[in-house]
């Protein structure tokens, strides 16, 4: 495919149903969390620094009907587009994750694991008035029950786990911060929900082997394609803003391997 190891620019649904059947080894996506936070609402840290939200465009939508258009849409692209033996890891917060969750099930995709990523610097609830959200949630499934001979590099977790089977709580990763936290001119997050590296990396390591294909339709600045590239595997990114398109064509041209 001509795709490989490049951003496509546009739509994720459209330019989902230009690739071919059963092509893709692994699909990691990050897809908008409909968060319905108020415009220009601002919360500050206890240190008076202030909170900015994720008020962008791109994660807003008229209704939850609208959301789960959306969201079938897209997900439906990536079922016909995994192969038998990949697999898809869709991540998400309580806003968003049990919907998607629903759909996926609807669609007859089959759940393999929800892995809990725990976030070791979450921000505190600043009002009091709930628990801090110090997680997130991956859904790992694959294309239909049928599919048993999907990749799964038990070992290499156990390894990497010290030798002890790896439990879906294990995922205990900071956030995006310091120098791997993208930033514009004037010193703001170039994407509000930019995801660590080391997060993709065990994704990757989970379910993927050196040469296969890994496709992110939601890619936003890059990081999917960094991993990839770092760990030898093939990637293809699709985005709709051309800004971060833009940065991560540059984030991936200027990454030497180690």
């Amino acid at each position: 495919m001509k795709e490989i190891n490049t951003i496509i620019h546009g739509n994720c649904i459209e330019e989902l149903k230009k690739l071919p059947n059963n092509s893709i080894d692994l699909i990691f996506a990050d897809p908008p969390y409909y968060l319905q936070l108020p415009k220009g609402k601002r919360l500050k840290r206890a240190n008076g620094t202030e909170v900015i939200p994720v008020d962008d465009e791109w994660d807003k939508f008229e209704s939850y009907e609208d959301y789960d258009n959306f969201t079938k849409s897209w997900l439906s692209e990536c079922q016909r587009i995994i192969k038998p033996t990949g697999s898809i890891w869709v991540i998400g917060m309580y806003h968003n994750i049990f919907r998607v969750g629903t759909i996926m099930q609807d669609l007859g995709i089959w759940f393999l694991n929800d892995v809990i990523w725990i976030k070791t610097d979450a921000l505190p609830n600043l009002n009091g008035r709930r628990f801090t959200n110090n997680h997130e949630t991956l859904i790992w499934a694959v294309k239909d029950k049928n599919c048993k001979n999907y990749t799964f590099n038990y070992e290499q977790m156990k390894q990497i786990n010290g030798g002890k089977q790896m439990k879906d709580t294990d995922w205990i990763f900071g956030l995006c911060r310091g120098n791997e936290r993208l930033k514009d001119e004037n010193g703001i997050k170039a994407h509000p929900t930019q995801k660590p590296l080391k997060l993709i990396q065990q994704v990757l390591l989970t379910a993927t082997n050196k040469g296969d294909l890994v496709l992110d339709p939601f890619f936003g600045t890059g990081t999917t394609g960094i991993v990839a590239k770092a760990l030898d595997r093939n990637w293809i990114g699709i985005e709709k803003e051309q800004k971060y398109v833009d940065i991560a064509n540059k984030r991936i041209l200027n990454f030497k391997k180690q």
